[in-house]
């Protein structure tokens, strides 16, 4: 009797042993949240880009394809600016010491242009679209929001 019930206690245990062990595999499977871009993009980020009398800074952007993206301008100038997409998918108008996000969906590949609507020729840029994250291709006045 002693054997059988030392057995049906180590039998027991074991069992509890493999269900935990299930378990811990299950949650670990199902929390796992690997995120990759080799699929051709999404994902999100975020851009920043400074307006100034009468530039923007920096004018070239890179961001993965077919990313939510949102692209914060603060405006360093005397006089209202805007971040405007030239394809027609967003605009926002920035007052002089302010900032103003923007968020889009970009393509999943090619270039998006930009401008100030009220500075269209003095005042453009590019966000080129493509591999695997997102960045300015310059540091300076853009960063530190």
């Amino acid at each position: 009797m002693v054997r059988t019930a030392l057995s049906m206690r180590s039998a027991r245990g074991v069992g509890a042993v493999a269900s935990m062990a299930i378990t811990v595999l299950a949650v670990a499977a199902c929390g796992s949240s690997s995120s990759s871009n080799s699929g051709g993009g999404g994902g999100s980020s975020s851009l920043n880009l400074t307006a100034m009398d009468f530039s923007f800074s920096p004018n070239q952007l890179s961001a993965a394809g077919g990313a939510s993206v949102t692209v914060t301008v603060k405006n360093t100038g005397q006089t209202e600016h805007s971040f405007t997409l030239d394809n027609g998918s967003g605009t926002v108008d920035i007052d002089p010491g302010s900032s103003k996000s923007l968020t889009f969906t970009t393509p999943s590949s090619g270039s998006l242009q930009f401008h100030c609507k009220y500075h269209p020729t003095q005042m453009t840029g590019t966000i080129s679209i493509g591999g695997s994250g997102a960045s300015s291709s310059s540091g300076g006045a853009g960063a530190g929001y």
